[in-house]
């Protein structure tokens, strides 16, 4: 009945139909399960999608035959994982574990594939007994390689000056009392003066944060890697040029004075580059000070969403005709109620303002009125949430 009649063919018969982006949604969801340290860290999920890709890259090879297991090498998106891990202090068994579950995870479907598309009972035994020396085989390969890997990054990321500034910094950021004259030395990096933070960060492979993160600031930044392709830099005011990141992306916090000023810049980065993620910015740098409102009427966005739609009823939907309703609403609101200058920054006419004020008072009804405070924050967290890809 099938054509296939080995467990390489099943393997690649059934990786062909779901797609290699099936088979890493398969083994992400075994790792967020069963490693909480991931479903807390965007950056180190992305991490560890990327590695589970390109290792099942790999084995889709040792399928084919392209590839032996004498060749077999970890992928350098395996290593650069183990070597985050290894950054952040996460226990060498973890990132064992991790391999384990990935592991468990793609023979259980593996096993389903052999069952499902094999008919003959005698030659299944055969292929479930290679198939397991297979992956067996294969992931002692991968985990011994990569732990290897982890040890070796481990101890020289505690031995480097990099460790020291990383810490140093983390001191810094989290408000414990710091001798700034050491630190200062010890970043390189005068403490007691203004600041402006910034965060730059790749969402693919096609830019490189830390070469963009130094071109932003210039000579005289404080340049830290604070995850996978997420990298923080502090710079004296004046002196950043965010355009200097390319295609990389670029969160700027405002301006701040001293060791204080040092933590306020650099959490209102963070905060910017959250926004900017929601937005969908790209390489379009965000500052802080255009989306302060915005990030706290977006801190929890399902509660955000409940209220916008609570708040807006039919002006929520997303067709053309809506959108051009509820931008209008919101630009008057913005231009505090002025049909005329809310005509202006659209570029109609003040008839056609006030035509669709009229249409949005028939469709919403009580909802059009109420506190013009709400109502604009609703119609912000609508544009907002709109913007998620």
């Amino acid at each position: 009945m099938n054509a296939v009649s080995s467990w390489q063919e099943a393997v690649l018969a059934g990786g062909e139909s779901i797609g290699i982006n099936g088979l890493v949604d398969i083994t992400v969801r075994a790792l967020v399960d069963e490693l909480p340290v991931l479903a807390d860290d965007e950056d180190l999920l992305e991490a560890a999608r990327s590695s589970s890709a390109a290792n099942i890259a790999v084995v889709v090879e040792m399928a084919e035959g392209t590839v032996s297991l004498g060749d077999l090498e970890p992928p350098p998106q395996a290593t650069a994982f183990a070597r985050e891990l290894a950054r952040r202090n996460v226990p060498v068994a973890d990132l064992g574990h991790a391999y384990r579950v990935a592991q468990r995870a793609l023979w259980r479907w593996a096993l389903d594939e052999v069952h499902e598309r094999l008919d003959d009972p005698k030659v299944v035994a055969v292929a479930v007994e290679e198939l397991a020396d297979a992956v067996f085989a294969t992931g002692d390969v991968f985990i011994t390689s990569v732990m290897h890997r982890y040890a070796l990054e481990r101890d020289r990321w505690l031995r480097s000056a990099e460790a020291v500034r990383a810490a140093t910094v983390q001191e810094l950021l989290h408000g414990g009392p710091v001798d700034v004259a050491a630190a200062s030395k010890r970043l390189r990096y005068e403490l007691r003066q203004e600041h402006e933070g910034y965060v730059v960060w790749a969402e693919g492979d096609s830019a490189l944060p830390e070469a963009a993160a130094a071109a932003v600031g210039g000579p005289r930044a404080l340049v830290v890697p604070m995850g996978v392709g997420v990298v923080a830099g502090w710079a004296p005011v004046g002196v950043i040029d965010p355009d200097a990141a390319g295609t990389a992306s670029v969160a700027l916090g405002a301006r701040g004075s001293g060791v204080a000023g040092f933590r306020t810049t650099h959490h209102e980065a963070m905060e910017a580059r959250r926004v900017a993620k929601i937005l969908h910015c790209g390489a379009t740098p965000t500052r802080y000070e255009d989306i302060a409102l915005l990030g706290l009427l977006t801190q929890d966005l399902e509660q955000a969403r409940m209220f916008a739609r609570r708040r807006l009823g039919p002006l929520i939907a997303e067709d053309d005709a809506t959108q051009r309703l509820a931008e209008t609403l919101q630009t008057v609101l913005e231009e505090r109620g002025s049909p005329r200058r809310a005509a202006k920054r659209l570029g109609v006419h003040e008839n056609t303002v006030a035509k669709r004020l009229r249409t949005i008072e028939t469709l919403a009804g009580d909802r059009a009125g109420g506190p013009p405070a709400e109502l604009l924050a609703a119609l912000m967290i609508r544009e907002a949430l709109r913007a998620r890809p």
